[in-house]
């Protein structure tokens, strides 16, 4: 049973013959009637209605009526779906505007140089939790900031030049980070943080020591009152993904930590690159919170003692203060050694060393990587190839029996003929000592030699005879007769 609507007031029953869906007998039927007069048979007689021309359109069953309560239920939809739509805006604006205030709050050169999106995670074996980017000096976006970090870098030595320098990113760290610098500057405030070296010696020094760590403070800008540095740590690249997942840790692998059981880090990359292995060197360059330090001298580690005897040695941090502070030289002028303490006056002081206590006060930005200009390993080398030494012309006056300057055939057959070494075989054996006994370090790499032994045995001596215009090195033996 269908009804028609006409002009959306009369509704009139229209049964399908066939007992079926009839749509389209029942559009065949409206296309006959006129446009304007509507002729239908009812139970009650025939009714006669002007009417616009209808269409099958204008039908609905019977059995539809009005679902009330869907309609309420969409209604109520709606609106439910524009609150939550309101409200997830209005929180996302609130939450970007206090980042936003956050971010100026916190703003500094510990901030991210770059744009987040550049970073990708994982992107060089670092770890899930860490997002990466290598600077490229050619980028325009990176040049800026890789002068920046080459700069700070300085002339490194040691054998090493750099080879790579990353960018790198923990969220979880950085926004650790700066809660600890909230938490810092409370506690500046408080007394028990404050420094007290009226009970320690030296006094004097000790003040000088302080305002050297004024200086590395004026190095970092930012807004915070908390005191901040830009400092190196070398280690190796194994250790990274680990070290900036989780974070420092003092392991005292080396030793239990002359100056504190704690994280070393220098102001100098060329010092820090002395704890760097000779496989997959790099430098880590980290933003260290500095609250009340204690500044070590060279009354706390004497010169001429064990580092076990140190004041500090594998000792955490000094009382109420947070970490130590100390200006190092060598001892001795032999470069190769790691022996360095602080001197007797601070002027002289080369480097620096900060021990720090608390992880969270460290925050890793930039690995620089590294590479060796010489090769890594002394041990592992060759001896060097025989090289031409300059022939001086300085003449040497020795007293000698009647000779012939000029004839040296006679006196080269009788020393072959008397089992003598002759001076090439002797030339050669003096040029690969010479070579030998230096290459740049302190590492010995002379080796016996059968032939150079067979010299030592006839006492043999060098001396320089000129001849013309080239000087040539003889092996003079005090009981052979110099004769030519």
């Amino acid at each position: 049973m269908y009804y028609l609507y006409v002009n959306a007031t009369l509704q009139l029953p229209f049964e399908c013959p066939s007992g079926h869906p009839c749509r389209d007998e029942i559009q065949a039927a409206l296309e006959q009637t006129p446009p304007t007069l509507l002729q239908l048979t009812t139970e009650n007689g025939n009714v006669t209605i002007e009417a616009e021309k209808p269409t099958v359109q204008g039908l609905k069953s019977s059995s539809s009526k009005p679902n009330l309560i869907g309609l309420i239920v969409g209604i109520v939809m709606a609106v439910l779906s524009a609150l939550l739509l309101v409200g997830v805006t209005g929180y996302v604006i609130v939450r970007r505007r206090k980042q936003k205030r956050q971010d100026n709050e916190f703003h500094g050169a510990f901030d991210l140089p770059i744009t987040q999106k550049y970073l990708k995670r994982n992107q060089h074996g670092y770890g899930t939790k860490v997002f990466s980017c290598e600077l490229a000096e050619k980028n325009p976006l990176h040049s800026t900031f890789a002068r920046c970090v080459k700069n700070w870098v300085g002339p490194l030595g040691n054998g090493f030049k750099i080879k790579a320098i990353d960018i790198i990113q923990n969220r979880d760290k950085f926004n650790h980070f700066r809660q600890q610098i909230e938490i810092v500057e409370r506690r500046m405030e408080q007394s028990v943080f404050q420094p007290n070296l009226n009970l320690e010696n030296n006094v004097a020094e000790r003040e000088k020591v302080l305002k050297r760590l004024q200086n590395l403070y004026n190095q970092v800008d930012h807004k915070r009152k908390a005191k901040i540095v830009r400092v190196w740590h070398g280690c190796d690249k194994e250790v990274l993904p680990k070290l900036l997942a989780d974070g420092f840790s003092s392991l005292a692998v080396r030793n239990n930590g002359w100056f504190g059981k704690g994280m070393y880090f220098s102001s100098s990359a060329q010092y820090a690159s002395r704890y760097c292995p000779e496989e997959n060197p790099c430098l880590l360059m980290c933003y260290v919170l500095v609250l009340n330090p204690f500044p070590v001298i060279s009354s706390d580690a004497p010169k001429y003692v064990k580092p076990i005897q140190f004041r500090f040695y594998g000792r955490g941090n000094h009382s109420t203060y947070q970490c130590h502070f100390i200006p190092v030289s060598p001892v001795t002028d032999k470069t190769s050694k790691m022996n360095f303490r602080p001197p007797e006056r601070i002027d002289d002081a080369r480097y620096d060393e900060l021990v720090v206590f608390e992880s969270a006060n460290i925050l890793p930005q930039v690995v620089v990587h590294l590479e060796r200009t010489l090769p890594p390993s002394q041990k592992i080398r060759n001896v060097p190839t025989p090289k031409v030494i300059p022939r001086t012309n300085k003449p040497i006056t020795m007293e000698t029996k009647n000779h012939d300057q000029n004839d040296n055939v006679a006196n080269r057959r009788r020393r072959r003929r008397n089992g003598f070494p002759t001076e090439d075989t002797v030339e050669m054996n003096l040029i690969k000592a010479v070579v030998d006994r230096y290459d740049g370090d302190d590492y010995d790499r002379r080796q016996p030699d059968d032939r150079r032994q067979k010299v030592n045995n006839y006492n043999a001596s060098v001396i320089d005879i000129p001849m013309n215009d080239n000087s040539w090195r003889k092996i003079v033996n005090p009981n052979q007769p110099f004769d030519r």
